[in-house]
Protein backbone atom coordinates (compact mmCIF):
# COMPACT_ATOMS: atom_id res chain seq x y z
CA UNK A 1 0.00 0.00 0.00
CA UNK A 2 1.61 3.13 -0.70
CA UNK A 3 2.20 5.15 2.34
CA UNK A 4 -0.34 7.87 1.72
CA UNK A 5 -3.09 5.29 1.88
CA UNK A 6 -3.80 5.86 -1.76
CA UNK A 7 -4.10 2.38 -3.79
CA UNK A 8 -1.13 1.92 -5.55
CA UNK A 9 -2.62 1.26 -8.62
CA UNK A 10 -4.44 4.54 -8.80
CA UNK A 11 -1.28 6.24 -7.76
CA UNK A 12 0.41 4.99 -10.54
CA UNK A 13 -2.29 6.03 -12.67
CA UNK A 14 -2.60 9.27 -11.78
CA UNK A 15 0.90 9.39 -12.10
CA UNK A 16 0.53 8.15 -16.21
CA UNK A 17 -1.72 11.45 -16.49
CA UNK A 18 0.16 14.12 -15.23
CA UNK A 19 3.29 12.85 -17.49
CA UNK A 20 1.07 12.39 -20.39
CA UNK A 21 -0.60 15.81 -20.03
CA UNK A 22 3.15 16.87 -19.13
CA UNK A 23 4.32 16.06 -22.34
CA UNK A 24 1.15 17.00 -24.58
CA UNK A 25 1.59 20.70 -23.41
CA UNK A 26 5.41 20.74 -23.76
CA UNK A 27 4.71 20.38 -27.46
CA UNK A 28 2.04 22.10 -27.24
CA UNK A 29 -0.66 20.10 -28.23
CA UNK A 30 -4.51 19.91 -27.37
CA UNK A 31 -6.15 16.87 -26.73
CA UNK A 32 -7.54 17.11 -30.03
CA UNK A 33 -4.14 17.31 -32.17
CA UNK A 34 -2.95 14.66 -29.88
CA UNK A 35 -5.26 12.29 -31.06
CA UNK A 36 -4.98 13.68 -34.84
CA UNK A 37 -1.62 11.85 -34.63
CA UNK A 38 -3.21 8.53 -33.18
CA UNK A 39 -5.69 5.76 -34.08
CA UNK A 40 -7.62 6.75 -31.33
CA UNK A 41 -10.43 9.63 -30.54
CA UNK A 42 -9.93 12.71 -28.71
CA UNK A 43 -11.89 11.20 -25.84
CA UNK A 44 -9.52 8.17 -25.45
CA UNK A 45 -6.69 10.68 -24.88
CA UNK A 46 -9.05 12.69 -22.57
CA UNK A 47 -10.30 9.46 -20.42
CA UNK A 48 -6.58 8.85 -19.56
CA UNK A 49 -6.01 12.39 -18.42
CA UNK A 50 -9.29 12.59 -16.44
CA UNK A 51 -8.57 8.95 -14.95
CA UNK A 52 -12.16 7.67 -16.39
CA UNK A 53 -10.13 4.93 -18.52
CA UNK A 54 -7.20 2.99 -17.61
CA UNK A 55 -4.71 3.25 -20.59
CA UNK A 56 -4.15 -0.09 -22.67
CA UNK A 57 -0.81 -0.84 -23.74
CA UNK A 58 -2.00 -0.54 -27.31
CA UNK A 59 -2.43 3.07 -26.66
CA UNK A 60 0.39 3.75 -24.71
CA UNK A 61 2.90 2.87 -27.13
CA UNK A 62 1.00 4.92 -29.95
CA UNK A 63 1.36 7.83 -27.43
CA UNK A 64 4.58 7.37 -27.25
CA UNK A 65 5.30 7.04 -30.79
CA UNK A 66 3.64 10.13 -31.16
CA UNK A 67 4.94 11.96 -28.47
CA UNK A 68 8.79 11.02 -29.47
CA UNK A 69 8.94 9.23 -25.77
CA UNK A 70 11.28 6.40 -24.21
CA UNK A 71 9.41 4.26 -22.24
CA UNK A 72 8.36 7.27 -19.63
CA UNK A 73 4.68 6.03 -19.92
CA UNK A 74 4.83 1.83 -20.37
CA UNK A 75 7.19 1.66 -17.48
CA UNK A 76 3.90 2.39 -15.18
CA UNK A 77 1.24 -0.25 -17.03
CA UNK A 78 2.02 -2.64 -14.93
CA UNK A 79 1.39 -1.42 -11.56
CA UNK A 80 -1.48 0.25 -13.27
CA UNK A 81 -3.00 -2.91 -14.19
CA UNK A 82 -2.05 -4.73 -10.93
CA UNK A 83 0.38 -7.16 -13.07
CA UNK A 84 3.34 -6.78 -10.69
CA UNK A 85 3.06 -10.02 -10.33
CA UNK A 86 3.54 -12.42 -7.26
CA UNK A 87 2.87 -10.10 -3.80
CA UNK A 88 6.39 -10.98 -2.82
CA UNK A 89 7.94 -9.58 -6.30
CA UNK A 90 6.07 -6.49 -6.54
CA UNK A 91 8.52 -4.15 -5.23
CA UNK A 92 11.62 -5.31 -7.40
CA UNK A 93 9.94 -3.72 -10.96
CA UNK A 94 10.35 -0.52 -8.73
CA UNK A 95 13.66 -1.16 -7.67
CA UNK A 96 14.30 -1.28 -11.64
CA UNK A 97 12.94 2.02 -12.75
CA UNK A 98 14.72 3.65 -9.46
CA UNK A 99 18.08 1.71 -10.67
CA UNK A 100 21.05 3.73 -11.86
CA UNK A 101 22.95 0.76 -11.96
CA UNK A 102 22.02 -3.44 -11.86
CA UNK A 103 24.16 -6.25 -11.59
CA UNK A 104 22.74 -10.03 -11.91
CA UNK A 105 24.08 -13.17 -11.29
CA UNK A 106 22.46 -15.95 -13.39
CA UNK A 107 23.43 -20.16 -13.40
CA UNK A 108 19.84 -21.35 -14.90
CA UNK A 109 18.00 -19.05 -17.74
CA UNK A 110 18.77 -15.98 -19.71
CA UNK A 111 17.85 -13.11 -17.13
CA UNK A 112 14.48 -11.86 -17.23
CA UNK A 113 15.23 -8.08 -18.76
CA UNK A 114 17.04 -9.60 -21.50
CA UNK A 115 14.55 -12.73 -22.65
CA UNK A 116 12.64 -12.33 -25.82
CA UNK A 117 9.10 -13.18 -26.13
CA UNK A 118 9.00 -16.89 -27.13
CA UNK A 119 12.38 -18.02 -24.10
CA UNK A 120 10.20 -16.55 -21.39
CA UNK A 121 7.10 -17.92 -22.23
CA UNK A 122 8.80 -21.47 -22.10
CA UNK A 123 10.12 -20.86 -18.87
CA UNK A 124 6.58 -19.98 -17.41
CA UNK A 125 4.83 -22.93 -18.85
CA UNK A 126 7.57 -24.95 -18.07
CA UNK A 127 6.16 -23.99 -14.10
CA UNK A 128 4.30 -26.94 -12.89
CA UNK A 129 0.53 -26.61 -13.29
CA UNK A 130 0.83 -22.99 -15.27
CA UNK A 131 -1.87 -22.71 -17.34
CA UNK A 132 -1.59 -20.47 -20.95
CA UNK A 133 -3.39 -17.83 -19.63
CA UNK A 134 -1.32 -18.00 -16.74
CA UNK A 135 1.86 -17.70 -18.78
CA UNK A 136 1.10 -15.01 -21.30
CA UNK A 137 0.35 -12.62 -18.20
CA UNK A 138 3.63 -13.13 -17.11
CA UNK A 139 5.19 -12.54 -20.22
CA UNK A 140 3.66 -9.41 -20.91
CA UNK A 141 4.51 -8.33 -17.40
CA UNK A 142 8.27 -9.63 -18.30
CA UNK A 143 8.24 -7.48 -21.62
CA UNK A 144 7.14 -4.71 -20.02
CA UNK A 145 9.71 -4.60 -17.50
CA UNK A 146 12.07 -3.97 -20.52
CA UNK A 147 11.16 -0.89 -20.77
CA UNK A 148 13.58 0.52 -18.16
CA UNK A 149 16.17 0.22 -21.26
CA UNK A 150 13.83 3.02 -22.79
CA UNK A 151 14.06 5.27 -20.25
CA UNK A 152 15.61 8.90 -21.27
CA UNK A 153 18.59 7.53 -18.38
CA UNK A 154 18.64 4.09 -18.59
CA UNK A 155 20.35 2.24 -16.32
CA UNK A 156 23.88 0.68 -16.28
CA UNK A 157 22.83 -3.21 -16.58
CA UNK A 158 25.92 -5.39 -15.97
CA UNK A 159 25.01 -9.93 -16.26
CA UNK A 160 27.19 -12.74 -15.35
CA UNK A 161 25.75 -15.80 -16.57
CA UNK A 162 26.92 -18.74 -16.56
CA UNK A 163 27.90 -20.57 -19.98
CA UNK A 164 25.90 -23.52 -19.07
CA UNK A 165 22.06 -21.35 -19.80
CA UNK A 166 23.68 -20.39 -23.42
CA UNK A 167 23.50 -24.80 -24.22
CA UNK A 168 20.22 -25.08 -22.14
CA UNK A 169 17.69 -25.14 -24.99
CA UNK A 170 14.90 -23.71 -23.60
CA UNK A 171 11.90 -23.79 -26.24
CA UNK A 172 14.08 -25.54 -28.73
CA UNK A 173 16.97 -24.70 -31.31
CA UNK A 174 14.96 -21.51 -33.27
CA UNK A 175 13.81 -19.66 -29.37
CA UNK A 176 17.24 -20.24 -28.63
CA UNK A 177 18.75 -19.01 -31.98
CA UNK A 178 16.14 -15.62 -31.43
CA UNK A 179 17.42 -15.45 -27.86
CA UNK A 180 21.02 -15.38 -28.48
CA UNK A 181 20.87 -13.01 -31.10
CA UNK A 182 18.89 -10.72 -29.45
CA UNK A 183 21.20 -10.57 -26.16
CA UNK A 184 24.21 -9.43 -29.24
CA UNK A 185 21.93 -6.85 -30.50
CA UNK A 186 21.27 -5.82 -26.68
CA UNK A 187 24.97 -5.21 -26.24
CA UNK A 188 25.93 -1.89 -26.09
CA UNK A 189 29.31 -1.77 -23.11
CA UNK A 190 28.96 0.27 -20.95
CA UNK A 191 25.27 0.69 -20.74
CA UNK A 192 24.40 -2.96 -21.04
CA UNK A 193 27.46 -5.78 -20.53
CA UNK A 194 27.17 -10.12 -21.02
CA UNK A 195 29.39 -11.58 -19.62
CA UNK A 196 30.11 -15.42 -19.52
CA UNK A 197 31.62 -17.35 -16.85
CA UNK A 198 33.13 -20.50 -18.46
CA UNK A 199 32.50 -24.11 -17.19
CA UNK A 200 35.47 -24.05 -16.93
CA UNK A 201 35.28 -22.03 -13.78
CA UNK A 202 34.05 -25.29 -11.99
CA UNK A 203 31.85 -24.98 -8.78
CA UNK A 204 31.69 -21.56 -7.97
CA UNK A 205 30.25 -19.19 -5.29
CA UNK A 206 27.36 -18.62 -7.58
CA UNK A 207 26.05 -22.12 -7.76
CA UNK A 208 23.90 -21.42 -4.82
CA UNK A 209 21.53 -19.09 -6.89
CA UNK A 210 20.52 -16.14 -9.20
CA UNK A 211 20.70 -13.09 -7.33
CA UNK A 212 20.25 -9.45 -8.08
CA UNK A 213 21.47 -5.86 -7.26
CA UNK A 214 20.42 -2.13 -7.61
CA UNK A 215 22.02 1.12 -7.00
CA UNK A 216 19.24 3.49 -7.22
CA UNK A 217 19.53 7.20 -8.46
CA UNK A 218 18.58 9.06 -5.56
CA UNK A 219 21.25 7.83 -3.31
CA UNK A 220 18.55 5.43 -1.68
CA UNK A 221 20.09 2.44 0.10
CA UNK A 222 20.92 -0.69 -2.73
CA UNK A 223 18.25 -3.02 -2.62
CA UNK A 224 18.91 -6.89 -3.47
CA UNK A 225 16.59 -9.63 -5.14
CA UNK A 226 17.42 -13.47 -4.56
CA UNK A 227 15.88 -15.99 -5.76
CA UNK A 228 14.72 -19.70 -4.31
CA UNK A 229 12.59 -22.55 -5.47
CA UNK A 230 9.42 -21.54 -3.89
CA UNK A 231 9.46 -17.88 -4.45
CA UNK A 232 12.02 -14.88 -4.28
CA UNK A 233 12.80 -11.72 -1.58
CA UNK A 234 13.23 -8.21 -2.37
CA UNK A 235 15.70 -6.72 0.80
CA UNK A 236 17.77 -3.59 1.43
CA UNK A 237 19.14 -5.08 4.20
CA UNK A 238 22.59 -3.79 4.33
CA UNK A 239 24.72 -6.24 5.16
CA UNK A 240 22.71 -8.81 2.85
CA UNK A 241 23.25 -6.44 0.15
CA UNK A 242 26.70 -6.27 0.75
CA UNK A 243 27.58 -9.66 1.24
CA UNK A 244 25.96 -10.14 -2.69
CA UNK A 245 28.53 -7.63 -3.74
CA UNK A 246 31.20 -9.44 -2.70
CA UNK A 247 29.98 -12.33 -4.34
CA UNK A 248 28.93 -10.62 -7.52
CA UNK A 249 32.54 -8.73 -7.49
CA UNK A 250 34.23 -12.69 -7.19
CA UNK A 251 32.57 -14.01 -10.07
CA UNK A 252 32.73 -11.50 -12.33
CA UNK A 253 36.60 -11.87 -11.78
CA UNK A 254 36.43 -15.12 -13.04
CA UNK A 255 33.73 -14.37 -16.17
CA UNK A 256 34.97 -13.68 -19.39
CA UNK A 257 35.63 -10.12 -20.83
CA UNK A 258 33.16 -8.93 -23.03
CA UNK A 259 34.35 -9.35 -26.54
CA UNK A 260 35.56 -12.97 -25.78
CA UNK A 261 31.74 -13.50 -23.92
CA UNK A 262 30.28 -12.23 -27.06
CA UNK A 263 32.10 -14.18 -29.32
CA UNK A 264 31.35 -17.41 -27.27
CA UNK A 265 27.76 -16.38 -27.34
CA UNK A 266 27.95 -16.03 -31.01
CA UNK A 267 29.39 -19.55 -31.39
CA UNK A 268 26.58 -21.15 -29.65
CA UNK A 269 23.93 -19.29 -31.45
CA UNK A 270 25.76 -20.74 -34.68
CA UNK A 271 25.25 -24.07 -33.21
CA UNK A 272 21.64 -24.08 -33.11
CA UNK A 273 21.30 -23.31 -36.65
Amino acid sequence: MAQDGQDPSRKAWAEYARRLRQFRMDQGLSQERLADRLPYSESAVGHVERLMRKPSEELTRELEKALGLQGQLLELLPEIHNSMGPKWFQEWPRVETLAHTIRTWEPLLIPGLLQTESYARQVFLGEPGATTDEAEKAVRFRIRRQAVFSRSQPPMYSTLIDESVLHRPVGGREVMREQLTKILQTLNPPYVTVRILPLSAGLTTGCLGAFEVATLLDGGPDHAYLESVEEGRVTNRAKTVQALIVRWEALSSMAYPVDRSRDTIREVMESYE
